[in-house]
Parts: C-alpha cells; structure tokens; sequence
C-alpha cells in the first residue's frame, strides 16, 4: 500500500532519480572540449520531470538552463535558483520589465525585440538557419551585427540557431544547416558566444558544439540519434497500484467496446492511471506493465482513470505495487514507438495532477 500511504489524495505518481538525472548529465559532457559550457533546457516542467527538481539535481554540471517562457523562469527564481536563465520564448510588451527584475536572459527573434527590451537586459540573438521557426533570416546577419552594436542599453550574450533534423544522422538538411551555420560562425565568433547543438547534435555533431551545447531530452534519457547509447537511461518511473484484482470467465470481455475476451478464466487487476492522467488511450492493448517483478499485458481499451491488465492464473492483493511506465518493457520511448510519437510528447503529456517526487 505504499503508494496510497505516501499519496493519500492521488492513485498514482511519477518518481525521478536523481542518481539517473546525474548520470546522464555526466555522460553527455564526457565528449565536450574543454571550456565549451553548456545549458539545461528545463522547459514545460523539464519535460514533465519537475523543473525546480531538475535544477537542483544537476545545477552542479551546468552553467544554464533555459526555460519556454518568463512565467517558468520567473517560478524557478522564485524557488531559489540562481543560475542564469535564458528564457527562449518571444519577448512581448508585458514580459519585458522581468528580464532585468528576475536576472532572465532574452531571446531576440525578431527585429522589434531590440527595441521592445528594457535598459540592462541581457539577449541572444536566435538566427534561423532553417528551422523555420523562430530567428531572423541569415540573409539579414550584416544588419544584425549593425543592430548589435547600435544596441547598448541591452547586452548581448550569445548568437543561437536551432538544428531541425540534428536527429537524422548527417542528412541533407542537417548538412545545409551547418552550413549556415558556418556563415553565422563567420560573422560572429569571436565576439559573442555561439550555440546551436541541441541533444542530437550534441551526440552525434561535435563540429557543432560550438561555444555551448543545449541538453534537453537526453538528459532525461531518451537518445534521440539514429544509433542510441546505452548509457543514457530514463529516469522517469510512473508507479501505481492494484485496486482490485477480479476473476473473468473465459470469452468474457473487459473495458469499453468489448475489444479483449479472456482466453481461458483467469484473473485481472484492474489499476489507476487511465487518459486524464496521461496514460494515452491508442496505447490500449500494446505494452505491459511489471507487477512484483513479472511483466503482464495491458489489454482492453484505456479508460479515463483505469487500465485492465490481464494475470492469468496469478493474484495480487489490492494495493500491491504496478510500474506503469518506465521499465525496460514500458519505457516513454517505447511508449512513443507504439503508438508512432516520441517521448517528449509521452513525458510531457503526463497530468500535472499526477505527484512528482526526487528519489
């Protein structure tokens, strides 16, 4: 009954290891050249890891984060933390007094950002080099040197582009994306610090790394390269528990739709954590969970707030501990190659309601 012990208002919660988070962190600086910093992104929640955790778990490795917005940023100063913060979304009339007022560092994208920022803040400069996102185009780079340097009541601190397909391998647009950046390096380095290599690039492009490298899903464990490495491990574990453990008879059905007959009679347990938690509904049927060290079938469709699992001939007491995510069967990776998504949506898309711990 631990989980209800520990969560009495909630049937199921996320566990994130430290010792995990650490790990990674280590591993992706093993093959950074001396000297080149590096940045956190710890962005929506830290990808549904828990920001302010996150941070302090690895604030000893890294010498940023960086954050989607300045309400995130704003919450992670207001929690004690002190690193610098740069924060990648849009400056707009009603966020730009709290980048000097919280110590944030902005991302200007766009022309009117050099203008709408206030006395004293800090800035990088994002060029799209073909993302086709965010960042002035390359073909404006002499005019924003000239924009730099008529600009000094704001500093700027860094030039960024950001890799659309870093994870491809060495593909076409990868390769004209470097070479843009090639043209960004030619007009800026030297001057200002330069970066580009999100986790990918980091991995797999070190001619990208550059003066700083971004880390984000790798950092949570997940490799994004064509070839990933072993020693990235997900340090996310999403626990809940048997409600109840019942008896079907064979050709029986369970959940909406009547999808899934027993085979023979046997046992199910049925356990809390369904779509309003996370647990996504196309995911019905195709991975299992671990229960007592012992892998069994989800089967029958995902339902709001339970999924059914099939036991066979095994009984487990109401209470008894289930790994819904985050084994080496049910990983968020895994997760996301069943249902042909990628974790960052599965570890994102995991409710807020659901309690987050540091183990």
């Amino acid at each position: 009954m631990k989980p209800m012990a520990d969560y009495p208002f909630y049937h199921s919660h996320i566990e994130i290891s430290r010792d995990v988070l650490q790990s990674n962190a280590r591993y992706l600086h093993r093959n950074l050249k001396s000297g080149t910093r590096s940045v956190a992104v710890i962005k929506a929640d830290a990808y549904g890891h828990g920001a302010v955790e996150v941070a302090r778990t690895v604030g000893d490795l890294y010498d940023m984060f960086a954050v989607a917005n300045v309400t995130e940023a704003v919450a992670l100063r207001k929690a004690g933390i002190t690193h610098p913060i740069l924060v990648f979304g849009v400056p707009v009339p009603q966020t730009v007094a709290a980048y000097p007022a919280y110590d944030l560092e902005a991302v200007v994208s766009s022309d009117e950002h050099f203008d709408q920022l206030q006395q004293g803040t800090a800035y990088h400069v994002e060029i799209d080099s073909g993302m086709g996102r965010l960042g002035i185009r390359p073909d404006d780079l002499e005019r924003v040197r000239k924009r730099i340097a008529s600009a000094g009541r704001i500093t700027c601190k860094g030039v960024m582009t950001h890799f659309a397909s870093a994870d491809e391998g060495d593909g076409v647009y990868m390769q004209h994306q470097i070479r843009v950046l090639a043209q960004i390096r030619d007009m800026f380095g030297g001057q200002f610090p330069l970066h580009a290599a999100n986790s990918a690039a980091s991995l797999d492009h070190p001619d990208t790394h550059l003066d700083m490298v971004r880390h984000g899903i790798a950092l949570y464990g997940y490799d994004p390269t064509p070839e990933p490495s072993e020693q990235l491990r997900p340090a996310m574990k999403w626990r809940s528990w048997v409600a109840q453990c019942k008896y079907i008879h064979k050709g029986d059905s369970l959940s909406y739709g009547a999808t899934w007959q027993a085979p023979e009679g046997g046992y199910y347990a049925v356990i809390p954590a369904g779509y309003a938690d996370g647990y996504r509904r196309n995911l019905s049927g195709k991975l299992p969970v671990r229960i007592d060290g012992r892998w069994y079938p989800q089967v029958g469709r995902v339902t709001m707030d339970y999924i059914m699992v099939w036991l066979g001939g095994d009984r487990y007491a109401a209470g008894t501990e289930v790994l819904v995510m985050g084994g080496e069967k049910n990983h968020a990776g895994i997760m996301a190659d069943a249902i042909g998504t990628i974790p960052y949506e599965i570890c994102c898309g995991i409710h807020t309601k659901v309690p987050r711990r540091m183990v």
